[in-house]
């Protein structure tokens, strides 16, 4: 922990009394004065220079130094010292990542391997998602299921542990039996319409063509392209395969250039983790860190101070104005009443003495 000033330039005014000491003129204030009509003639005959009547009121020591000690206060205060605490971090994301998984029916089919067993394709995929959602830590992870229609299951969020646990309960037939690629590129860029960041991806996985789009997928994604959004496709079958289970790697291709993206193949379990890594190596987390210090205002601590300084110093001075000015009119009483009770020089010599005292 340390002390800081937020202006430390305003420091510079402390000066500013020595200036105003030497090049303004001091203030005048007016006394006591006989006015003789005579005057002029008495100058002439006693031959002297006639001076101003005004004084110029001469402070106190501890007034000076009240002055001087409250004058250095208010600059310091003026500057802003702050007490430095410790550093705090914050974070922020620096990427939004949508996943759009493809649950038609064919993704039932049990023809991956996971831990040397044979599971479905979506059993897979959905094991090796987790694993991939850990390492976006920084980013927000999004979740789009689509069948013969697209539907957000997931709005962008930093929770890994909620877009985990939806993932994992998503079923196959849940979106419908058909396959709508193009629809769930378009909710994707609706879902991105919220999005602050600048840095914007589209993990899109499917194991076959589209079927049921109201909305052609390549337009979709060029769509897409224009709001910043990379698509990175993935084919889950093998590009030999033949018939209704085909996968359109072309169009998925299509997609991934018109987008400025990348098209994977992922036939077996092992190539959807490779995959999963090269998306990780191409478009890795980001993670924005910002810091700054905890400050605590001190100047309330100088102003308090500074206030009983100044208010005790000034009531001293007008307590001992007070019984100066008493004083003095005891004295001046006692000196009328010598004057009254006796004439004679004597009297008159005790009295001036008494009055010179006061």
């Amino acid at each position: 922990m340390s002390i800081s000033l937020e202006y430390p330039w305003l420091l510079i005014l402390v000066i500013l009394p020595l200036f105003i000491f030497r090049f303004s003129p001091a203030y005048l204030q007016p006394s006591a004065s006989i006015y003789l009509p005579f005057f002029a003639r008495l100058i002439r005959a006693t031959g002297q220079t006639p001076t101003s009547g005004n004084q110029v009121q001469q402070r106190k020591r501890v007034q000076m130094l009240a002055l001087l000690l409250s004058w250095l206060l208010l600059i310091v205060c003026l500057a802003r010292p702050v007490l430095l605490g410790e550093p705090i971090f914050v974070g922020k994301t620096g990427r939004d990542l949508m996943v759009a998984v493809d649950l038609s029916q064919s993704m039932e089919q049990k023809d991956y391997q996971l831990d040397d067993e044979t599971v479905s394709r979506l059993t897979a995929l959905k094991s090796l998602l987790v694993s991939f959602s850990e390492q976006r830590k920084g980013d927000r992870l999004g979740l789009i299921v689509f069948g013969s229609g697209a539907y957000l299951q997931v709005p962008f969020t930093e929770d890994l542990t909620l877009w985990q646990t939806l993932l994992t309960q998503m079923d196959t037939q849940m979106a419908g039996p058909a396959t709508a690629i193009g629809d769930a590129i378009g909710l994707s860029i609706r879902a991105f319409e919220n999005s602050s960041t600048e840095q914007r991806v589209l993990l899109l996985v499917t194991d076959g063509s589209d079927t049921s789009s109201r909305l052609d997928p390549v337009d979709a994604a060029r769509v897409a392209a224009t709001d910043g959004i990379q698509i990175y496709t993935l084919g889950m079958g093998s590009i030999n395969t033949l018939g209704d289970d085909k996968v359109d790697f072309n169009t998925l291709n299509k997609i991934a250039v018109v987008s400025n993206g990348k098209s994977f193949e992922a036939s077996d379990s092992n190539a959807i983790a490779k995959v999963l890594a090269q998306v990780n190596d191409i478009a890795p987390a980001s993670y924005q860190q910002q810091s700054y210090l905890a400050k605590t205002e001190l100047y309330p601590y100088l102003v308090g101070p500074m206030i009983i300084l100044y208010t005790l110093v000034w009531s001293g001075l007008a307590l001992a104005s007070f019984v100066a000015r008493r004083k003095a009119i005891k004295y001046e009483s006692v000196y009328q009443g010598v004057i009254n009770a006796s004439d004679n020089s004597e009297n008159k010599q005790v009295a001036d003495s008494l009055k010179e005292e006061a």
